[in-house]
C-alpha cells in the first residue's frame, strides 16, 4: 500500500471513529499510531504526519490516553515523549474499563438510598448488567488471547 492509500485509510477510519463519537484529531491520531511501522511517535511527529498543530495533538493524545488507547513513553536520551500504540490496547480498553468499576458503586449506593422501591429494582437490574458485562468481556478476551496465538503461530480457523 502506498502512501497515499495509507492516508486515505488514516481519514476513513479516523472518520468511522469520529462517527461512534471520538473527537476527530484523537480519532486521526490513534489511527496514524495504528498504521506507523513502530505504533510509536511524538506529538511534533504527529502533528508532522496529520498537518495538524502540536496543541492539537497535545489534546487530542491526553485523550487516548485517558481512554486507555494509547500509553506516554519518554523518548531515551530526552526530555520528549512518545505516544504508543501496541497490540494489546484494546485489551486494557475492554478489561479495564473504569466507567464498569464507577459504575457498579454507583449503583449499589443507589440501591442502598432507594430501598426496596421500584427504582432500586431497576438499578439493580442495570448492576447485573455491568457485573455480566464485566464477566463475559474478560472471558471474551481469554478466547481472543487463545485466537490470537494460533493466528500467530500460522493457524487459521478460516
Amino acid at each position: 500500500m502506498g502512501a497515499h492509500e495509507v492516508g486515505r485509510f488514516v481519514e476513513r477510519f479516523a472518520s468511522t471513529l469520529a462517527d461512534a463519537g471520538f473527537p476527530r484529531l484523537a480519532a486521526r491520531v490513534f489511527a496514524t499510531l495504528l498504521v506507523s511501522d513502530e505504533g510509536r511517535m511524538t506529538a511534533a511527529e504527529l502533528a508532522r504526519a496529520l498537518r495538524a498543530s502540536t496543541g492539537g495533538v497535545s489534546g487530542a493524545v491526553r485523550y487516548l490516553v485517558q481512554v486507555r488507547l494509547i500509553r506516554v513513553e519518554r523518548e531515551p536520551g530526552t526530555r520528549r515523549h512518545a505516544y504508543v500504540v501496541d497490540g494489546s490496547w484494546y485489551e486494557a480498553t475492554v478489561t479495564g474499563n473504569p466507567f464498569l468499576d464507577r459504575g457498579e458503586a454507583d449503583l449499589r449506593a443507589g440501591i442502598a438510598a432507594l430501598g426496596g422501591s421500584p427504582a432500586a429494582g431497576r438499578l439493580a437490574e442495570t448492576l447485573e448488567l455491568i457485573l455480566f458485562l464485566r464477566a463475559e468481556t474478560r472471558a471474551m478476551m481469554l478466547r481472543w488471547q487463545e485466537r490470537r496465538a494460533a493466528l500467530r503461530a500460522g493457524v487459521s480457523e478460516r
